[in-house]
């Protein structure tokens, strides 16, 4: 009654024992590395993002720091991006619009990593670290809650 060997008390208590439950975490964590780096693309531009416009040079400076939704992507890297003070309707490259991060409780679509393409919450932002977290609210992996988010792969989405 004495049982098997290597498996004793303490490893059905959960604690490990030859170390099998840290290799156990190292699958996990090169498997979300895996489906992280899968996911991650060059191009994060769609319809629906509110952006920040980076052109010093475009209309004299017109439109830079300007927000605005992106209503058309043209390729994967140009969008159509109707600027909200304004109105107007100016093609850019993503090189030239950065991500918006809203209030906590306003919604975001992932752009970028693992979850791309998934609408979000976002629960809390971490300013020393440039990252948020955030819940997920669609698809197969809602309302799991996704922590230390990089800034750059959240955007905020247009309210209308």
């Amino acid at each position: 009654a004495g049982g098997a060997s290597g498996v004793g008390a303490g490893a059905a208590a959960g604690i490990p024992r030859g170390g099998k439950a840290p290799a156990i975490a190292s699958l996990i964590a090169e498997e979300t590395r895996r489906k992280e780096s899968a996911g991650r693309k060059e191009y994060w531009v769609v319809p629906g993002l509110v952006v920040k416009v980076l052109n010093k040079k475009l209309k004299e400076g017109k439109y830079y720091k300007q927000k605005g939704t992106i209503e058309k992507v043209i390729d994967r890297y140009t969008a159509h991006v109707r600027i909200h003070a304004t109105g107007d309707l100016i093609q850019l490259d993503q090189d030239e619009l950065e991500t918006v991060i809203p209030k906590e409780g306003s919604r975001v679509r992932i752009v970028n990593g693992a979850h791309r393409g998934a609408t979000a919450q976002l629960l809390s932002l971490n300013v020393d670290e440039f990252c948020v977290a955030v819940k997920i609210s669609d698809g197969a992996h809602a309302g799991r809650v996704i922590e230390r988010v990089e800034y750059e792969d959240v955007c905020k989405l247009d309210a209308s």
